[in-house]
């Protein structure tokens, strides 16, 4: 952490600050550390739910079972890890946004359906009542979510809205004497709906509105199952089976006035902004889950011989083992980057929490595919544990914002503020004498840019690995670049381009990993010495290295692309209704 906290910026987002040219350093350097009491306490819950899970949990087993017994969650409560990240004084245990997700990687390393539990409880179930509740709703709910003896969930998908939150048909209908709301409605799909008892529900109410008089919005409530929740049976899924996924059902569910969660008409904000912390926890739990997978690839390949040599030895598997190392050190280095920023205090992290979401969960999907690969005819057998891995690694993709919907998040939220500066320079070049202002700072920010470099330069690198961090304030110019190229050329209609989002994003996804992969492997320098830190000097240069070429290509695809063609064909496709050749 940085010791001049005073001079640590919180007003403003490090990702977003990119898509201007801008690298704020003092943001990203030093890679953060733990405080040692915090450590010590940490320690203490890795260890205690450690021990019991090697005892009691059997992770095959809830995969068979499809249900986490009553005993475990039970247990689970005991050691405290319901409340792991409730303030102190509701009954928790406090910890930090980084304590509370290398918890959440451990839990997700032994087993998914756990780790997606405890997330669906606290990363994102009653998340919404720490940030947006009243005292009074504090103290009424959170010291039984943080003893386990009230389980949470969170509940905002419905068959017409998923992504599209705007779909929501559930409604709630305010009393005539206002002292409680009237819920009906359904939701699907929603982790712990059949254990949980307290639920953050998200419907429509009949707000006032300036234009139309009165208009339906999304309000947030704090709803107990006791209220007349009804949840349906369990889904059987592919994956993450332990776990509880339901339907939930509102007839008619009396809820209490003042359950409203935050305002009237805000609940779209609230979720966002739920959602937001959830991704760093599911983040978290990948890592942990490509830790499994490594492990399991590396054992196989130092013990498997073939043609009187392991495995190991070969350049195809090197070449796999390495590339799931750097993957997985880059987004541990990204995860807990992000988790210190708000542990810091950095209000707007939306952009850092989206891309560690994207690029954690495809890692361990790269990770977990290639130690089948590397397992061979062992991994595709089920009394080994890799198909389960496999089968529960693959919702991360989906869950939480699907990666296609988080990759536009991530380019039009990044582009948001470049595109309302460039906004304010068309007016100003309209009335030339009346936006004298907004000119003179654009001029300012191209020259800085283009010229002097003012805020574009890594001065806090360990100089071992210039090399790297030129190759990030090269592309981190090139990006800014192309977003101002992107939105004079497309303006108002970048909404819909799509391609384009996708390559905007995939450059900011990799130069943020960049950039955390340099910063933590100075601190590893700094530390330890650069002959004790050869290996995560490996690593870091590998990454950078390859991600440049991936940036390279972005760019050079925003001019030169088969844009078009590639929705032709899809286009076709859907008029044919498929696949229509064959060779008969």
């Amino acid at each position: 952490m940085p010791k001049d906290k005073a001079s640590f910026p919180t007003d403003v987002s490090f990702s977003k600050s990119l898509f201007f040219g801008n690298i704020l350093e003092e943001m990203v350097f030093p890679y953060p550390e733990i405080p040692k009491e915090e450590k010590e306490n940490l320690a203490l819950f890795l260890d205690a739910f450690k021990q019991y899970a090697q005892k009691n949990i059997d992770s095959s087993q809830l995969d068979k079972e499809e249900k986490i017994s009553k005993e475990i969650l039970q247990g689970l409560a005991e050691l405290g890890l319901f409340g792991a990240g409730i303030p102190q004084e509701y009954g928790g245990a406090g910890l930090s946004t980084t304590c509370y997700a290398r918890l959440m990687e451990e839990v997700c390393r032994h087993d998914a359906s756990l780790g997606v539990t405890m997330g669906a409880h606290y990363s994102i179930g009653l998340k919404g009542l720490i940030l947006f509740g009243t005292e009074a709703q504090k103290k009424k709910y959170l010291p039984d979510l943080a003893t386990g003896k009230m389980l949470a969930a969170f509940a905002l998908t419905e068959p017409g809205a998923g992504s599209d939150a705007a779909g929501i048909q559930t409604k709630a209908v305010l009393s005539e004497d206002k002292k409680h709301y009237l819920l009906n409605g359904s939701k699907i799909w929603i982790s712990n709906g059949g254990i949980a008892n307290f639920f953050t529900v998200f419907t429509k109410t009949l707000e006032p509105d300036e234009k139309e008089g009165q208009k339906w919005k999304i309000t947030a409530f704090l709803v107990t199952r006791d209220m007349g929740v009804r949840s349906g049976p369990d889904e059987h899924k592919m994956g993450i089976r332990g776990s509880s996924t339901t339907e939930l059902y509102f007839e008619n569910c009396k809820v209490p006035a003042e359950n409203v969660l935050g305002e009237r008409g805000k609940g779209f904000k609230i979720a966002m902004e739920i959602l937001n912390n959830g991704r760093l926890g599911l983040a978290a739990g990948c890592v942990g889950g490509g830790k499994k997978a490594i492990k399991l690839a590396r054992d196989h390949a130092v013990n498997r011989k073939q043609f009187r040599q392991p495995i190991a030895q070969f350049g195809l598997i090197q070449d796999k083992i390495a590339n799931m190392m750097m993957d997985n050190f880059a987004a541990e280095s990204m995860v807990y980057m992000t988790t210190s920023l708000i542990d810091r205090g950095v209000k707007d992290y939306s952009l850092e929490s989206a891309i560690c979401k994207v690029f954690a969960s495809e890692s361990a999907w790269r990770i977990i595919n290639e130690a089948v690969q590397i397992g061979a005819g062992t991994a595709y057998m089920k009394d080994y544990p890799y198909e389960q891995c496999l089968r529960d690694t693959r919702i991360n993709i989906i869950f939480e914002g699907t990666n296609e919907i988080l990759r536009c998040f991530i380019a039009l939220g990044g582009m948001q503020g470049p595109g309302n500066y460039l906004k304010e320079v068309g007016a100003a070049l309209r009335y030339p004498l009346k936006g004298i202002g907004p000119i003179s700072d654009f001029a300012i920010k191209k020259i800085s840019r283009d010229i002097v470099g003012l805020g574009d330069r890594i001065t806090k690198a360990h100089p071992y690995l210039k090399k790297e961090t030129s190759l990030i304030e090269g592309y981190v110019q090139e990006l800014a670049a192309s977003v101002e190229k992107t939105l004079r050329k497309h303006q108002k209609d970048i909404w819909e381009r799509e391609f384009v989002q996708k390559r905007i994003s995939n450059i900011a996804i990799d130069l943020y990993a960049m950039i955390c992969t340099v910063s933590r492997s100075t601190h590893y320098i700094e530390k330890d010495g650069i002959e004790k830190s050869k290996y995560v000097i490996e690593l870091c240069g590998a990454f950078c290295d390859r991600a440049a070429r991936r940036i390279k290509r972005n760019l050079r695809s925003m001019e030169i692309n088969d844009d078009e063609l590639l929705k032709e064909v899809a286009n076709k496709t859907y008029d044919i209704g498929g696949y229509p050749f064959d060779i008969l």
